[in-house]
């Protein structure tokens, strides 16, 4: 389970309740300047705008381009195809609100850059004029194309690959590396065998399975980033479940339908932070865990949901448009070095409170109302937010998975089992009535 073995050594409520008095919440209209004037980092643009002015375009690997506007002046927005049109005159005036400014020396890699997120992260970069690089498995694509026109280098890679040279000439003279790409495999019968054995079956040969991408895959990316002596941070996109307990629900669910893909991202994320104490040279580290994710943008009335420093975030859903922008403050910001951040959506303003699902004797199953941790916040302005985060102060170690996973086949096969028993006899039955009125 080990890293490549040219892997670096290091490698290794329902109910509505009053306002929690310490909970932070970031409105469009009020944003924390008493935060922003305490923690001041060289890389945020001081000036801070209402969420209203801003309007980006966005090009969709599914689709067009989608224009997403937050109650913009119609004639502001792009239309068609203009939004390529002179991405290299972006200059600090037309930064929307809050977003990070990058240094002029600034060279992003986008690696999964074709995808929905990094689409979506690629098209800002660009609108900033910061030179962006993606790294796509197929530079024809029509996604890779849109990106182009915008301005993007884009170059062929494959993280599951053994060429290091590919991969090392991908982030040659990068400063920023961003990684949002991860496994869609779907489990098969025959992965229960090899369950706790690991040295052999898909996981070993199989370039699509969770353990070839999101592990095996990040930390060679990662090792690609320590050996190239350009690269300032390093930036990974999981899923908000990969910080659940291995006996949470929702973590035994998708590692038994998703072939452990919770069990390979933690991996992943382990080899992330091992960055942090590379040698020769450390390199900074950020990874987002976003909640269950959405292509249209945030629905009105909703609010984002973040939160750092091993804070469990409320599920929920959130939209593409809001991670790329939580991606982007995690790429430059300085305080977001070395941060774990979750970040999710709710329909409406929690007041910071939650729902959790309890048990005692008396009530049997209930709901019960429980205040935010501090460092969970939540608003409309995702920049301020952001601002907010801390470095990650815990320790990150792999987790025992499938003996979770097996206990779900287990119950799934009982079940079935039994189900065949009660169908079997009530045909059985069926039949002995037939055969008596004969």
């Amino acid at each position: 389970l080990g890293c490549h073995a040219r892997t670096m050594t290091s490698c290794a409520s329902l109910t509505q309740a009053p306002r929690v008095a310490h909970h932070r919440v970031f409105s469009a209209s009020s944003t924390p300047a008493r935060a922003a004037s305490k923690r001041s980092s060289p890389c945020v643009h001081p000036r801070v705008l209402s969420r209203a002015s801003v309007s980006t375009s966005y090009h969709s690997s599914r689709k067009g381009t989608r224009v997403v506007s937050t109650r913009a002046d119609a004639s502001s927005t792009p239309k068609g195809d203009s939004a390529s049109a002179s991405l290299d005159d972006a200059s600090p005036a037309a930064v929307p609100a809050g977003r990070p400014v990058p240094d002029a020396d600034e060279l992003v890699l986008v690696v999964g850059g074709a995808g929905r997120v990094g689409t979506r992260l690629v098209t800002t970069l660009r609108s900033m004029g910061v030179a962006t690089r993606v790294v796509t498995r197929d530079p024809s694509s029509a996604a890779s194309a849109a990106l182009r026109a915008l301005g993007a280098e884009i170059v062929r890679g494959d993280v599951t690959d053994d060429d290091f040279d590919e991969i090392d000439a991908a982030v040659a003279g990068c400063t920023r590396v961003v990684a949002c790409f991860g496994a869609q495999r779907i489990s098969k019968p025959s992965d229960a065998l090899f369950l706790f054995d690991e040295t052999r079956g898909p996981n070993v040969f199989d370039k699509t399975h969770p353990a070839a991408v999101n592990h095996r895959g990040v930390a060679r990316l990662a090792e690609a980033c320590a050996r190239s002596g350009t690269v300032r941070r390093f930036v990974r996109v999981t899923g908000m479940s990969a910080g659940y307990a291995p006996f949470d629900f929702v973590a035994v669910a998708l590692n038994a339908v998703l072939s452990m893909t919770i069990r390979w991202q933690r991996l992943g994320e382990v080899a992330t932070r091992a960055l942090a104490e590379a040698e020769p040279r450390p390199v900074e580290y950020a990874v987002v865990r976003p909640g269950n994710l959405l292509d249209q943008p945030r629905p009105a009335g909703s609010v984002v949901v973040l939160g750092y420093g091993g804070a469990r975030v409320p599920a929920g859903k959130v939209s593409r448009d809001d991670v790329a922008e939580c991606v982007l403050s995690a790429t430059f910001a300085a305080n977001a070095a070395n941060a774990t951040v979750g970040v999710a959506g709710k329909g409406a303003p929690s007041g910071g409170v939650a729902a959790e699902m309890a048990w005692d004797p008396a009530r049997g199953v209930h709901y019960k109302t429980v205040a935010l941790a501090d460092e969970v916040l939540e608003g409309e302005d995702v920049h301020a937010m952001m601002r907010s985060v801390r470095a990650d102060q815990d320790t990150l170690e792999p987790q025992k998975y499938q003996p979770y996973v097996a206990l779900l086949f287990a119950l799934v096969a009982g079940v079935a089992a039994l189900m065949s028993v009660g169908v079997f006899r009530l045909a059985a039955k069926i039949v002995r009535c037939v055969l008596g009125a004969a």
